[in-house]
């Protein structure tokens, strides 16, 4: 805090100092001195009689004019003056907040308060206390008291709030004590930090004024109406919150940003959290921008009308950011509703988000790799710029320069999805190399690849994303026994391509509660649209069966569910994987809207005989009885538990001879068959 303030304040005092010594000589003319009695212990009959001579709604003050503090709240510039402009309070509201301030400034007010209200324990102003002070007749009275309601500017905007005294809880409102707001009286001492009620739900950021503003929103730089409100409507960031700083710049204002959702899954009332935070708007004079919009809407997708009106109210522009689009109902709004929809970027303009990050740098990346890194990860601005510093982070760390690799592991670093329990992410392992198929579905599985990084030229280059929308995604079925390599294919391919794997748990997602199934599977591909993730299925026939005969309300939703699920697949610019057991059992309309369909067939005695020897590492102790042509034609197991039977082989040579014999990995097939319920063979 300056001098200048400092020299504000005391100046503003001395006039309050000023005020209240006339209305001390005031009280000392009605013959008695306050402190002559114990108040509340002894009521005398002369102090009833002269109760009863007093009119009602008057004060039992003497009468006389008080001259109100002769101070301008207007036309100066100090942090009182700014609170009164921006909370629009009135002369007589300035002289309440200042009355009321000043024992949190000198402690020798609440003395001097304590006796004006013939009180010693009242040590703060009450509402009769301010009447009394303000209102020498009843029209003034009452406009202190009208002042003072929870709709008016003081309270509104929380500067002050009317408190019970403690030691009488159910008294009247007259009888309430006028407490200033820490924050406030932080604030005119000159510290602006943030509420701390308000921590992680509001965020107050000062605009790059050479900041770069997003091509949509270039036409409203010039004509944009003045304080207008504008709703961003997209996925999480979309290049919103860089929109709205930039438009800011040009208006030289500082942009505060409300989390809507954490202020309503705080413990305290979201109305209270609301007002505060909003108090946070005024106090900075800066535009407002409301995020997770959705978290304070109703059944009908309406907010209550307080928020709405307060929203309308504020002074400068509001942003109000959302995932879907939305309409206000009310027709006599004076202020208009800009409109912007917000998407991931094509790859055009990916890639030159990606190559002016990483000029920043010295690297030894090649323009190709810069190409392929655009195509495969549908990133907004945030997670490339995010990316390209976690990618020089490794590099330094080698001390080397920023690698092919570094890139493709910072942005996996950031494509990781936040699903909690509805899925798990999975760490590819395995190369084409480790890919023991048939040729039919080893071509199959690299068109899968092909596709996704070819994706640019087909869907941008050549316009087919503009003929046939959503017709970047891939989706593709797995159809073959356990064990036959539906997940290991799934890895190859995240391998190749770069991307996270996250497989989905349909325990978590499956719900037996209407609408929350829907739920669930908008959370997975919502959170998964700006990172490109491969979304793999397990077990899918669970959750994509074949559509029912309607016989009750259960079978109607299932297939609402299912109706739902091919929406949002097809809507997904990623990979979706799903893998079955039984393919008959998935519904006809369902596989005929898949891009692809790969068979898993039974591996027959060849490719048995390669899976035996894939899975022995060169370095294994093997005896010269073991023959994997004789164990592939006599033992007729898929790649899983041959997985399985040569580990436990391995374990069982370990603790027996240190070789791997014939003998081992019989033994070890019986405790496969034992665990699949099959008949033991000799």
């Amino acid at each position: 805090m300056n001098i200048e303030q400092w020299d504000y304040l005391q100046t503003s005092l001395r006039e309050i100092d000023r005020f209240i010594r006339d209305a001390f000589t005031i009280v000392q003319q009605s013959g008695g001195d306050p402190a002559s009695t114990l108040h509340g212990l002894v009521i005398s009959e002369d102090e009833v009689a002269g109760y009863l001579e007093q009119a009602p709604l008057t004060t039992s003050w003497p009468e006389g004019t008080l001259n109100l503090p002769e101070l301008d709240f207007q036309n100066t510039d100090n942090p009182f003056s700014r609170v009164a402009v921006s909370f629009g309070l009135n002369t007589l509201d300035s002289i309440i907040l200042l009355l009321s301030l000043a024992p949190e400034f000198d402690l020798r007010y609440e003395r001097i308060y304590a006796y004006l209200q013939d009180d010693v324990s009242q040590r703060h102003p009450t509402v009769n206390l301010m009447m009394n002070l303000l209102g020498s007749n009843i029209a003034q009275r009452y406009a202190v008291w009208q002042r003072l309601g929870a709709e008016m500017p003081l309270r509104q905007h929380r500067l002050i709030s009317c408190v019970p005294d403690p030691a009488r809880p159910h008294s009247g409102f007259l009888a309430h004590h006028i407490r200033v707001d820490h924050r406030i009286t932080g604030y005119l001492l000159g510290d602006n930090h943030m509420d701390g009620r308000l921590i992680h739900a509001v965020q107050v950021h000062q605009p790059d004024p050479n900041m770069w503003l997003p091509v949509v929103a270039e036409p409203m730089r010039a004509a944009m109406p003045e304080a207008p409100l504008i709703y961003l409507q997209g996925g999480v960031e979309m290049g919103q919150l860089e929109m709205a700083l930039a438009l800011c710049a040009t208006q030289g204002l500082p942009l505060i940003q409300l989390d809507m959702a954490a202020l309503v899954a705080k413990d305290t009332p979201f109305e209270e959290n609301w007002r505060l935070a909003l108090r946070e708007a005024y106090l900075n004079n800066g535009a407002l921008m409301i995020d997770h919009w959705e978290s304070t809407l109703n059944e009908a997708r309406m907010p209550s009308p307080a928020l709405w009106e307060a929203i309308v109210a504020y002074p400068q522009t509001v942003f109000i950011s959302a995932r879907e689009e939305w309409e206000p109902i009310d027709v006599n709004r004076q202020r208009r509703m800009l409109r912007l929809s917000f998407k991931i970027p094509d790859y055009k303009e990916r890639y030159d988000v990606w190559e002016s990050a990483i000029s920043k740098y010295q690297t030894a990346l090649e323009p190709a790799d810069i190409e392929e890194t655009s195509a495969k990860f549908g990133f907004t601005r945030s997670q490339i710029a995010r990316a390209v510093q976690t990618a020089v982070d490794l590099a330094e760390s080698r001390g080397e320069l920023m690698q092919k690799a570094d890139l493709y592991a910072g942005a996996q670093a950031h494509a990781n999805l936040q699903l909690g329990s509805l899925a798990h992410r999975i760490v590819p392992r395995f190369g084409w190399k480790d890919l023991i198929l048939p040729p039919e579905q080893t071509t199959q599985l690299r068109e899968m690849s092909s596709r996704l990084r070819y994706s640019h030229v087909v869907q941008d280059d050549w316009g087919f994303g503009e003929a046939m929308p959503n017709s970047s995604g891939i989706s593709a079925l797995f159809a073959g026994d356990s064990g036959t390599g539906k997940t290991l294919s799934a890895e190859v391919i995240a391998k190749d391509l770069g991307l996270v794997l996250y497989k989905i748990d349909l325990s978590a997602v499956v719900s037996k509660y209407i609408g929350e199934t829907e739920k669930n599977l908008n959370v997975i591909f919502t959170t998964a649209q700006s990172s490109n993730a491969i979304l793999f299925f397990d077990e899918a026939d669970a959750l994509f069966g074949k559509r029912s005969e309607v016989k009750d309300a259960r079978d109607r939703y299932a297939n609402i569910e299912i109706a739902y699920l091919l929406q949002q697949i097809e809507a997904y610019d990623g990979v979706v994987i799903m893998a079955t057991n039984f393919r008959q059992n998935l519904d006809d309309a369902f596989t005929r809207r898949l891009d692809f369909l790969v068979d898993f067939p039974f591996p027959d005695a060849e490719y048995r005989q390669r899976l035996w020897e894939a899975h022995f590492p060169p370095r294994t102790p093997m005896a010269a009885d073991v023959d994997f042509a004789e164990i592939a034609a006599r033992y007729r197991l898929a790649g899983g538990n041959i997985r399985n039977v040569a580990l436990a082989a391995a374990y069982l040579a370990a603790a027996n001879g240190q070789v791997v014999t014939r003998e081992h990995i019989r033994n070890a097939v019986r405790r496969e068959h034992q665990k699949m319920g099959r008949l033991t063979e000799d």
